[in-house]
C-alpha cells in the first residue's frame, strides 16, 4: 500500500453501488481508512429529514465491509461539521480520498490545516460510478425514484419510445391486488406524496377533501364510461390536467412520458386516459418517488394501497419487463 492512513468522509445515505466503488478504490491506497460519516445533527443543517439515521447509515457501511473482508481496516467516526476531525492533532493521516464533488472541501481543509501548522494532505480524486444512463448514481435519485441502489433505471429507454402490450400470461398475476386490501379511504395521509387511479377512487378521495397530488381517471367503470366531466368526480377547482392515450392492455409510451411529466414539478395534476387507465398503476409505481402512496380499486374487493418502496418499483419493473413490446 503507498500510505498508512487515509481519511474520507460522505453522508453514505442509502448505501449504493457509488458509495461501495469509492470505499473500495479508498482501500486500495491504504493499510487503514478513517471513514467519517456526517451526523443527523450535521445533516440537519443543510439537508432534508428524508435521510436515513445515522445508526442506519453507518450500519450498511459495516456490513459492507463486512462483505469484502475490510471491517478490521476501517475506523469509522461520526462527522459533526465540514473538517472534524482532521483539525485535530490526534489523527495523523498523509492523504485524504473525496470525489469531484468534494475536492473543493478538501483543498479548503488544507488551508486550515496550515493555518493551525498542520501538514497539508495529499488529495486523491475517486471516480464516481455512473448509472445506466451515463449519469451519476446518487442517494437523491434513488430517494426520487429514477434508478435502483446499482445504478439501474426503473424505466427503459424503449419504453419512452415503444408501446407496451400486456401478455396473456400475466392477466391472472395484474388481477390480484399489488398491495394491502382496504375497506375505507385511510386518514392522515399526507396529500402531496398521495396518488389515485381509478375513477371511483379518484372521487372518494376528493369526497374526503383530500386534494391529493395526482389523480388517474378515464371516465369509465369497469370499461363502461360513466362520468362525462371532472366535476362528475368532486374535482371543485381548475386543476392542471395533462392527457394520455392508451388502449386497453397496454402502457404507452405517451402515457410514461405523461405520468413523468405530473412528477416532474409540485403542482397537483390530473392525467386523464384516453382509453384505458388500469394498467397506469406499473407506469405510476415506477415513475413516482420513493414514500408516495398509490391507490387503486380492486373490483369487489376494495381499495389496494400499494407504498411506493424499493421493492414495489423492482416489483414493477419484472411485470413490466414481461410486456411485449
Amino acid at each position: 500500500m503507498k500510505y498508512q492512513l487515509i481519511v474520507c468522509g460522505g453522508t453514505f445515505d442509502l448505501l449504493h453501488k457509488g458509495h461501495k466503488k469509492f470505499i473500495k478504490d479508498v482501500l486500495s491506497f491504504s493499510d487503514k481508512v478513517l471513514l467519517g460519516i456526517t451526523s443527523n445533527s450535521y445533516i440537519s443543517q443543510f439537508k432534508t429529514s428524508d435521510i436515513e439515521d445515522f445508526e442506519i447509515r453507518k450500519n450498511d457501511v459495516m456490513q459492507y465491509l463486512d462483505s469484502i473482508n475490510a471491517k478490521a481496516r476501517v475506523e469509522i467516526v461520526s462527522i459533526n461539521s465540514a473538517y472534524e476531525p482532521l483539525l485535530e492533532t490526534t489523527f495523523k493521516p498523509q492523504v485524504i480520498g473525496v470525489t469531484s464533488q468534494t475536492q473543493k472541501t478538501a483543498r479548503e481543509l488544507n488551508k486550515k490545516r496550515k493555518e493551525l501548522g498542520l501538514p497539508e494532505l495529499e488529495i486523491v480524486v475517486i471516480e464516481m460510478e455512473k448509472a445506466e444512463d451515463g449519469d451519476l448514481i446518487s442517494s437523491t435519485r434513488i430517494r426520487n425514484g429514477e434508478i435502483n441502489r446499482d445504478g439501474k433505471l426503473y424505466v427503459r429507454k424503449s419504453w419512452l419510445e415503444n408501446s407496451l402490450k400486456l401478455p396473456q400470461s400475466l392477466r391472472s398475476t395484474l388481477q390480484k391486488p399489488l398491495g394491502k386490501l382496504l375497506s375505507s379511504v385511510p386518514q392522515g395521509l399526507n396529500p402531496d406524496k398521495t396518488v389515485t387511479i381509478g375513477d371511483i377512487t379518484t372521487k372518494s378521495f376528493n369526497e374526503n377533501d383530500l386534494n391529493h397530488f395526482i389523480s388517474v381517471v378515464d371516465f369509465a367503470v369497469h370499461r363502461k364510461k360513466k362520468f362525462e366531466k371532472l366535476s362528475d368526480l368532486g374535482f371543485t377547482e381548475n386543476i392542471e390536467t395533462i392527457t394520455a392515450e392508451n388502449p386497453a392492455g397496454s402502457i404507452t409510451s405517451q402515457l410514461f412520458a405523461v405520468v413523468q411529466k405530473a412528477f416532474s414539478t409540485k403542482n397537483r395534476k390530473i392525467i386523464l386516459v384516453k382509453g384505458e387507465e388500469d394498467l397506469s398503476v406499473l407506469a405510476v409505481l415506477l415513475l413516482a418517488p420513493l414514500d408516495f402512496i398509490v391507490f387503486y380499486g380492486q373490483p369487489d374487493e376494495g381499495l389496494v394501497e400499494v407504498r411506493v418502496t424499493e421493492e414495489s418499483k423492482k416489483m414493477a419493473y419484472d411485470l413490466v419487463s414481461k410486456f411485449a413490446s
